[in-house]
């Protein structure tokens, strides 16, 4: 049963991660063809994310209750839905409108699944689960952009946004037919969403989630502009932006078993410097394999920081109920990500496209050292350094 429900979540994710990256290299392209300036494209970008911050928590909890299943079927069908929507589209304020409301398909989605993949897991052996599962989460990510640059490339975004919502239908199929309900989180009354925030654990997760989501969302939302002023193609963009995914994916696992028999604190640290590193670096790409490789640095910096800082959550959850710990967990990956490509456009507007990476970079450094702040008199920390 638990390797079934690993498996169709697994391919499930994956699908739907692949219809979405599908659309990112040219989604600022597209933007600014509707006449959005650096600040509008950082809302179109940040509408999906803050949308999805908005509604992940009140899902996850409603989850704990509920049960899982049926709510990551409205997602699926949200998703395929508002795929056709893009295509729609002819001003920035529906473009906008469009992301906001698969922000909230989202929140039924990704969270909902890693909290199944946290009631499965068994104990100690969190991060290797969802290190694994969550090579779903950005082979999808990694091989869409691939395909979408080349769809937009020989055809027409149209036929992107299309292929979109045809995988997204398909995952839909799946998991009605082949995803059983299950059981396991009823057994603990989840903690009011208060007492969770309370959590001083909770609160260090939750910062080092928002700063490198927001690190993340700069480069998503900015990466096609640098990539035009080196002059390489959308196809070349959609590769640069896959093997960033692609190195963070191929490792997941393999970090996530590290993570399991050693210091998951100092593993997200290290993670995140290597990101930040990357971020500040990015701007200074003078062609397409300087680019390329400041992107794998940051693909390995996520690799090694995600199933540890996973593994921290999901422990929690136990306690707390996974569903609204996953919830919030990802919600601050909305906040983040949602907030960081609006702010990087004001700053674009202000200063110039260099700045919203380094700045960015700087973002995540004060959150890494606010996250060692807070976790260094944990219960995980203690764990860490007991002989």
């Amino acid at each position: 049963m638990e390797k079934r429900i690993f498996t169709v979540l697994f391919i499930a994710v994956f699908a739907t991660m692949l219809g979405v990256g599908i659309i990112e290299p040219f989604m600022a392209i597209y933007a600014e063809s509707l006449g959005a300036n650096g600040l509008m494209i950082g809302l179109i970008f940040g509408s999906f994310t803050l949308s999805r911050a908005i509604f992940t928590p009140l899902i996850g909890r409603f989850s704990d209750f509920r049960g899982r299943k049926n709510i990551m079927i409205v997602g699926l069908a949200g998703y395929t839905i508002l795929s056709f929507f893009y295509a729609a589209a002819s001003t920035t304020m529906s473009l906008t409108v469009v992301r906001f409301l698969h922000g909230l398909a989202s929140a039924m989605v990704l969270p909902i699944a890693m909290a199944y993949v946290g009631d499965i897991a068994p104990k100690n052996q969190e991060g290797k689960y969802l290190g694994t599962f969550t090579i779903s989460f950005f082979l999808g990510l990694a091989f869409g952009p691939i395909i979408g640059g080349t769809l937009h490339d020989v055809w027409h975004m149209n036929a992107a946004f299309y292929t979109m919502g045809t995988i997204s239908f398909l995952s839909l199929l799946l998991l009605i037919f082949m995803l059983p309900e299950i059981n396991a989180h009823r057994h603990i009354h989840p903690s009011s969403i208060k007492v969770i925030l309370k959590d001083k654990t909770m609160q260090a997760m939750l910062m080092f989630r928002a700063a490198n989501a927001y690190g993340i969302g700069a480069v998503m939302g900015f990466l096609p502009l640098i990539a035009q002023r080196i002059s390489i193609s959308v196809f070349q963009i959609g590769f640069v932006v896959s093997a960033n995914l692609l190195t963070s994916s191929l490792l997941q696992r393999y970090f996530g078993i590290i993570a399991d028999k050693s210091d998951k604190i100092k593993m997200t640290i290290i993670g995140s410097v290597m990101m930040l590193a990357a971020l500040a670096l990015m701007p200074f790409s003078t062609g397409f394999y300087s680019l390329l490789f400041y992107n794998m640095l940051m693909g390995l910096g996520s690799a090694i920081s995600i199933p540890a800082g996973s593994a921290i959550t999901a422990n929690l959850g136990r306690k707390l109920g996974m569903g609204s710990v996953m919830g919030l967990f990802n919600t601050a990956f909305g906040v983040g990500g949602g907030m960081g490509p609006i702010i990087a456009g004001a700053i674009m507007l202000a200063t110039g496209l260099t700045f919203v990476f380094v700045s960015s970079a700087l973002v995540v450094l004060l959150g890494t050292i606010y996250f060692y702040h807070l976790m260094k008199d944990s219960i995980e920390y203690r764990k860490a350094h007991t002989i």
